[in-house]
């Protein structure tokens, strides 16, 4: 009797930075339209279906990229407003730039 195992067939996985925002929230809809398992962050603007995490954090963007183990990350979160890079301008670079910067190189690893 011939036997067939059946293969494990999951979903592919994809962390979305920035998913309360406008682009994030589009993204993730997208990616959720075609069958991938999502997993989108915020942080003042965390809803109780997306994880809160600070991106300029490097032990947390490990954890979480650790934890999820995503196959792919899409990273949309930033400081967009120019009056506020402007003000902040420390705290703009700390995520437009650094944990851009880390997240890069924890997902390549």
């Amino acid at each position: 009797m011939f036997q067939q195992e059946e293969a494990m067939v999951t979903s592919p996985k994809v962390l979305v930075t920035g998913a309360t925002g406008l682009l994030g929230r589009a993204v993730c809809k997208e990616f959720q339209n075609n069958g991938w398992l999502v997993t989108g962050t915020g942080y003042r603007r965390a809803r109780p279906r997306l994880l809160r995490c600070d991106l300029t954090d490097e032990d947390a963007v490990r954890g979480l990229l650790h934890e999820y183990k995503p196959d792919v990350v899409v990273h949309c979160a930033a400081e967009r407003r120019p009056d506020v890079v402007e003000r902040h301008t420390e705290a703009a670079v700390n995520l437009n730039v650094h944990a851009t910067s880390t997240l890069a190189k924890e997902a390549g690893g």
